[in-house]
């Protein structure tokens, strides 16, 4: 996969963004904006709850962090980052801690790429 490739535009899927956009209704605020800003909001508690799972061995808690940033990062387009969770998720459903800390790290700076490029599109809704 490329480091910032221009079939995602890098860290989002933009076809993502327009199904996202599809339920839009009209006179209503703008979904993908709503969506995106919840994103922004909540994502930070989860990457901090994977970071301290990794960072104490908790598999399990770091299972389910992984699994609620998954969701929502492929709901926004960051599919990278979904995918990134995925693993991570799995690990922790098996046990398996080994590079852990590395791994979260690795998510933790895939979602400010997908941050900022958000940030980006909705500033030019």
């Amino acid at each position: 996969m490329s480091d910032g490739g221009d079939d995602l535009q890098g860290a989002i899927d933009i076809s993502a963004l327009a199904s996202l956009q599809e339920l839009q209704d009209e006179g209503e605020p703008d979904i993908v904006v709503e969506v995106a800003g919840l994103f922004i909001k909540h994502a930070p508690e989860k990457l901090l709850a994977i970071e301290k799972a990794a960072k104490i061995g908790d598999a399990k808690a770091m299972q389910i962090a992984a699994h609620g940033l998954k969701s929502s990062s492929a709901y926004v387009g960051a599919l990278r980052l979904s995918e990134m969770c995925k693993e991570l998720e799995q690990a922790g459903r098996s046990g398996d801690l080994d590079k852990a800390v590395e791994k979260a790290e690795a998510i933790k700076a895939e979602y400010e790429r997908a941050r900022d490029e958000l940030d980006s599109l909705i500033s030019k809704k």
